[in-house]
């Protein structure tokens, strides 16, 4: 815990201004990397689930060391959890060579950071196997790619951000200002890329790899208070646990049979603990009929009436699925009360309150979740859908298209042609009634 907040603290001195983040991140650290492999082909993922950002890695068994993760994935992942609030969902080859970048971390003393050290094969590597262009490494699909192809797409993603950072700061202090306040990749990359002389910049590579050495970066951050309490998970927590790491993992087995054991898992913590909502509230969540799982989460919330778990997931169906109006409005109201910072209760509250023509606390609710899940497209679908309720129509569809931005590399198709459609309809009847 130590480790991970100071890491965060350090990382987050990179960027150009100091940001509070809101909420908080879930980490998993399993026993060492054999057993994370049971649920996942990479030592280590920073993702995000319904509750919210998660890390997940293992500590490494190495002689007289202390159990916690190698610091070096520990950074990596960290640093996309703190860029993930930062510019979300920016492209692969940016995110993964950021990530790389500054898991360079190096405390100097008491309050100092230095990033940009190489790693012990870097450079080997650099100069045996080469560095991608830009233009090409913008167009790599990362996803098919092999272990040896990625590691050279790793490689090149980290150099170039070393390179921006070092030969152009003021042009990469501009991107990050902008994204960081909103802007989409779309528009704020080639901003920040034009006049670029990607020439001058591979020469200068060459002559770093030729000299055997890389620049660094330097800076002051303020060590972070940490207090610590401790406490065993209860037997149905870990199967919870266990539950998740199957949702998140890549790799094998295949989808269906990983769908399958988190099922079992779920399962098993539902029949440990009979009177706690969470295993049942998941449980419900799979029901693949509409009616069924509405049915299930009304009784549930009846059953459960102060579970927090239990009235998000009615607001949240109730938002996505409709409902009579009462209902949807009661499910809203009692979400939101039980989990103010969920943001499938904020957005269903705020739906809810635009509805009946309650503007400022609709906004409010709305612009709330944004700033707990800046990743999330529905916090945006909400909050113009609110903005266009009072005819702003120009924050409406720039907060629309933000929406858009930050879908997944591997959104599909379905989900992005319906963001289309209803943006083409907020166009028209936005534009219409101002």
């Amino acid at each position: 815990m130590r480790r991970l907040e100071t890491l965060r603290a350090a990382i987050g001195a990179s960027w150009p201004e100091p940001m509070e983040v809101p909420g908080s991140t879930d980490a998993v650290v399993l026993h060492d990397p054999a057993e994370l492999r049971t649920y996942s082909s990479w030592v280590g993922l920073a993702t995000t689930t319904r509750r919210g950002p998660l890390l997940v890695t293992a500590g490494v068994g190495v002689p007289f060391g202390d159990g916690s993760p190698d610091v070096v994935v520990l950074a990596h992942e960290v640093a996309h959890d703190v860029n993930r609030w930062r510019m979300p969902l920016v492209p692969r080859w940016f995110d993964e060579g950021l990530a790389a970048y500054l898991e360079t971390v190096e405390l100097v003393g008491e309050t100092g950071v230095r990033f940009g050290a190489p790693g012990p094969t870097l450079i080997a590597e650099a100069r045996a196997r080469g560095v991608l262009p830009l233009t090409t490494l913008e167009t790599l699909n990362w996803e098919t790619a092999g272990f040896e192809e990625a590691q050279g797409y790793y490689r090149s993603a980290r150099l170039w951000i070393h390179l921006l950072r070092a030969e152009e700061p003021r042009r990469m202090r501009a991107l990050e200002t902008a994204l960081a306040g909103g802007a989409p990749w779309r528009t704020a990359w080639p901003q920040a890329r034009a006049g670029l002389d990607e020439e001058r910049l591979l020469d200068t590579l060459h002559r770093w790899l030729v000299v055997g050495s890389l620049p660094t970066e330097f800076h002051r951050y303020t060590p972070p208070t940490i207090s610590l309490a401790e406490r065993a998970l209860a037997p149905w927590e870990v199967h919870l646990v266990l539950a998740e790491l199957w949702q998140v993992g890549a790799g094998p087995p295949d989808a269906e049979e990983r769908a399958a054991r988190r099922r079992q898992e779920l399962d098993r913590a539902a029949q440990l603990a009979p009177d706690e909502a969470l295993p049942q509230v998941l449980l419900a969540d799979l029901q693949p009929d509409p009616n069924s799982r509405r049915a299930a989460a009304e009784a549930l919330v009846a059953r459960y009436p102060r579970s927090p778990e239990a009235a998000v997931l009615l607001a949240r169906i109730e938002r996505d699925e409709g409902g009579p109006p009462e209902g949807r409005e009661e499910a809203a109201r009692h979400a939101v009360s039980l989990a103010p910072d969920e943001v499938d209760a904020l957005t269903a509250f705020a739906l809810e309150e635009a509805r009946l023509g309650r503007y400022p606390p609709a906004l409010e609710s709305a612009r709330r979740a944004v700033a707990l899940a800046p990743w999330n497209p529905t916090v945006f679908t909400t909050l113009a859908g609110v903005l266009a309720r009072v005819e702003q129509c120009p924050e409406a569809l720039a907060t629309f298209q933000r929406a858009i931005d930050v879908l997944p590399d591997r959104v599909s198709q379905a989900d992005l042609a319906g963001l289309l459609r209803e943006r083409s309809r907020m166009e028209s009847s936005c534009t219409a009634g101002r």
